[in-house]
């Protein structure tokens, strides 16, 4: 594929579009990878525009471990030897990417999910990296917690700051309707944060290269702040957890299958541990079923 697919954006940084987004940033000699995409094909294509720009791979920096984020780790690993920078965090999850679909099913999952959209081949972390590491020439790192354990963002010296999954683009939420959560309170938290970085161009891996993140920001943290307050209102008489999923995929248009169920479902159940901590819900057991019931 022809290299014109690059995005320039400013300076010595660029975008290679597609279903996830992929940072490169040039060095002297080479440049640096945010992000390699969903699978080997992905590296195949990454490694064919290095070529074609004449760039060396001086090493990739994950965002975060989900397997459309790091799918082409592996290939470009065995093909360069570059090293990897990652947080301490998404390293275990990099280095063994089975955990993934075990910590979203919350248990040994089934063999539904025994695909490369929830585990992606493994790859060597040798870099751990966090906020304020400057071992990235002319990066910074940002700590972006909230929709995974220990996602980062970097900002290059050229004002581009690409944004992993801390939101998502427009088309991206009318899809899926409600974004994965792992950590909810984090999750707006990285939002407000974000907001308030000056940056030239932000780059979600999925969605639009903005050039102000206003107001795609707020439009994702209603959207979430939307989601609580509908958990939490429904609960009055106390729901079980499958109750609150079916209620809420019903309300939200979603329909579900086994992976869906496992990535919906986790991110309700981060709801409403995040309702529960906050004391906006309770607990109680009834016949050995657990049943959340608003304050």
């Amino acid at each position: 594929m022809p290299s014109s697919e690059l995005i320039h954006l400013n300076g010595r940084s660029w975008v290679l579009p597609g279903p996830t987004n992929i940072g490169l940033v040039e060095r002297e000699g080479g440049a640096f990878l945010i992000d390699t995409g969903n699978d080997k094909e992905s590296g195949r294509r990454i490694n064919k525009v290095l070529a074609e720009k004449g760039w060396a791979l001086k090493g990739i920096v994950s965002t975060h471990s989900n397997a459309d984020h790091i799918g082409g780790n592996d290939y470009l690993q065995r093909m360069t030897g570059c090293p990897l920078y990652a947080s301490r965090a998404e390293k275990a999850f990099i280095e063994s990417p089975e955990i993934e679909k075990s910590f979203l099913w919350g248990g040994y999952p089934p063999r539904d999910l025994d695909n490369k959209f929830f585990e992606a081949k493994p790859s060597l972390v040798t870099h751990v990296v966090a906020e304020g590491s400057d071992v990235l020439e002319g990066m910074a790192i940002f700590a972006l917690p909230g929709h995974f354990f220990g996602m980062i963002g970097v900002l290059t010296d050229d004002g581009v700051l690409y944004l992993g999954d801390c939101m998502f683009g427009e088309r991206t939420l009318e899809k899926y309707k409600i974004p994965f959560v792992y950590d909810v309170g984090a999750y707006k938290a990285t939002i407000r944060k974000v907001a308030a970085i000056p940056a030239l161009h932000y780059v979600m891996s999925h969605g639009e290269i903005e050039a102000d993140i206003g107001a795609i920001a707020a439009r994702n943290l209603a959207l979430v702040e939307s989601v609580e307050r509908d958990i939490e209102g429904m609960l009055g008489e106390g729901m079980s957890f499958e109750a609150v999923l079916a209620a809420v995929c019903g309300g939200y248009g979603i329909t579900l299958d086994v992976g869906q169920y496992a990535l919906v479902g986790s991110t309700i159940r981060s709801f409403l541990s995040y309702l529960y901590n906050q004391g906006r819900i309770t607990i109680a057991m009834r016949g050995n079923v657990m049943f959340w019931t608003r304050v």
